[in-house]
């Protein structure tokens, strides 16, 4: 009878027991993980400067305080980065961690600058702010002070540009003598054009005005190349003065091969026949007089048909290019930077920087090359 007593005694228990467990399984723990305090970023200003040799160098190691939890749990820091009285809406993120430290480059700068739209050489105003969180999205992140930063982006420029230079030119002999620019092809950037006049002599094309090298010539029929390290080329020749078309290709051209490289002169036949303008000028929201008037151009004396502008501050938007200060004759085309304008074209995007502008009216096409 005991024995029996026993066994129904502890069913009882055990069934008592995950009557039990199973209310505490119901039970809600709540954690209560709320911030106290606030994080502080230092520096509280900042003056970044990048420049073509410094993208991988340490710009600044930015600082703060360990955020206060009522229990222990692990806080992630983000570096955010704005144009100057931004709301943060879409910052750009420069770096994150869970230390109460960041070392950051100046490349890391340079791109945040860049994509909020800061121009190359150009010093531009932007806020620098931590926000502190944690996984659990009820608690709500802690926002730092703002650190003021002076940032002065660098923008890397892809292409090689050409210039001639020689007797069957403007600048004769002389690097530096607002040597015109040949116009790259928007679809191939080795690629280049000139249509205008020369003199019937010899001439080179240089890569930058002021320097020798690197310098391309003819070399076996092709281009031939002496980038520093080599020899020069020879010259190519112009049979008699006159308006020609000049071609250049310098695909795979090297000091001591001239790759798949090709050359073309040719006579123009109407480049003496061709209307003559008085003035050809820029125009629209991305020039500096806005879609109201032309920024004129100059004209030059060697050949009527060239025009260029220097150190032209260009901001986001389009232009054209137009004679005599009228839409009767106007260029347009679709390709920013270098391309073929036609008339009534569409508008010619451009990009925030301050640009040398090269145009020909005889072809339409034009260059604008960033001021480095």
């Amino acid at each position: 009878m005991m024995k029996k007593i026993s066994v129904i005694m502890f069913a009882f228990l055990a069934i008592a027991g995950i009557i039990s467990c199973e209310d505490n399984d119901s039970e809600e723990f709540t954690i209560n993980t709320a911030p106290s305090g606030e994080v502080m970023l230092s520096p509280d200003v900042v003056n970044f400067e990048v420049t073509e040799t410094n993208g991988n160098t340490l710009a600044e190691r930015f600082v703060w305080n360990d955020l206060e939890m009522e229990v222990p749990v692990q806080v992630n820091y983000e570096l955010q980065m704005d144009v100057e009285n931004g709301d943060f809406s879409a910052p750009q993120v420069i770096g994150s961690t869970t230390e109460n430290n960041l070392a950051i480059l100046y490349s890391t700068l340079n791109n945040a600058a860049t994509q909020l739209g800061g121009e190359h050489a150009t010093p531009g105003n932007y806020s620098i702010r931590l926000v502190a969180s944690v996984a659990d999205p009820a608690v709500e992140p802690v926002i730092s002070n703002i650190v003021n930063a002076i940032i002065t982006p660098f923008s890397a420029y892809p292409f090689t540009d050409l210039y001639l230079v020689g007797a069957a030119t403007a600048p004769g002999w002389n690097n530096d003598n607002d040597n015109p620019a040949l116009y790259r092809d928007p679809a191939n950037d080795n690629v280049f054009y000139y249509s205008g006049y020369f003199v019937g002599d010899a001439f080179k094309i240089l890569t930058s005005p002021g320097f020798w090298q690197p310098q391309y010539g003819e070399s076996n029929g092709a281009v031939g190349l002496n980038d520093g390290a080599g020899s020069d080329p020879g010259v190519f020749s112009i049979p008699a003065d006159g308006y020609y078309d000049f071609t250049i290709d310098i695909t795979g051209v090297t000091n001591s091969s001239q790759g798949s490289s090709s050359f073309s002169i040719a006579p123009n036949a109407n480049g003496a026949s061709a209307t003559t303008y008085t003035t050809v000028g820029i125009i629209g929201d991305g020039t500096p007089t806005g879609w109201g008037s032309d920024t004129d151009m100059v004209q030059s004396t060697f050949d009527p048909h060239k025009w260029s502008i220097t150190n032209v501050s260009l901001i986001s938007g389009f232009m054209k290019f137009r004679a005599n200060d009228d839409w009767a004759v106007n260029w347009g085309s679709d390709t920013e930077l270098t391309g073929q304008g036609t008339q009534d074209g569409p508008n010619i995007p451009v990009e925030p920087g301050t640009y040398d502008i090269y145009f020909n009216d005889l072809d339409g096409r034009y260059i604008l090359i960033p001021v480095r």
